[in-house]
């Protein structure tokens, strides 16, 4: 009997587990750019797929791009993988169009690395209100590095290499918008993103 339990305890929580999991949608079909959008549209060749499920962005003629998604979102859960193939880099993730940034990369302003750090100068609060001192730690240069954005109302929680990094309460962020990936003009820099899925959170959440 108590085996019966245990088991039926088990099933269950594969159960919870499984169906958490299939809430996720991929952004990002590891084949096409399908579901994005480039602007400008002139700097559309910098976003190319390559080597199947990696999503491949090279700027050697120092161009700034966004890719964004097609669609707008308001509260969600992100995830993403992304590898940087050159010394200097700076990229990151616009949670709801333009406005807030998840940081990847090397601040232009601060000059050191602001991985998963929230830049938000409109809320006047500094350039980057939502900080942390964990980056050097579990940031993993040239490697893949796992990035989980959580969006809920106004707030941005980050995570990295399952670290939590940031929770920050933005002033001025959208209520909704489409989910960007950067390439900063100025920079002649390469970096890799794959594994672009997202869970959208009831409003009760």
């Amino acid at each position: 009997m108590k085996a019966y339990l245990r088991i039926s305890t088990l099933l269950v929580l594969m159960g919870l587990i499984s169906s958490c999991t299939s809430n996720y949608v991929n952004l990002f079909d590891g084949k096409t750019l399908d579901g994005w959008e480039c602007e400008p549209e002139e700097s559309a060749s910098h976003w190319v797929v390559k080597e199947g499920k990696i999503l491949y962005a090279e700027n050697a003629d120092q161009v700034g791009s966004m890719l964004w998604t097609e669609r707008s979102y308001k509260d969600y859960e992100l995830e993403l993988e992304y590898q940087t193939l050159t010394d200097d880099y700076d990229t990151g993730v616009f949670p709801r169009g333009n406005g807030h940034q998840v940081q990847i990369g090397i601040s232009r302003s601060l000059q050191k690395d602001m991985t998963a750090c929230i830049y938000a100068p409109k809320d006047e609060k500094g350039s980057y209100p939502g900080q942390t001192d964990k980056v050097a730690d579990f940031h993993k240069l040239g490697e893949w590095n796992h990035l989980r954005i959580i969006v809920t109302g106004k707030r941005i929680q980050t995570f990295l290499n399952g670290e939590p990094f940031v929770d920050y309460e933005g002033i001025t962020i959208n209520e909704s918008g489409p989910i960007g990936l950067q390439l900063h003009g100025g920079v002649h820099m390469a970096v890799q993103f794959r594994n672009i899925r997202i869970r959208e959170l009831s409003e009760e959440l």
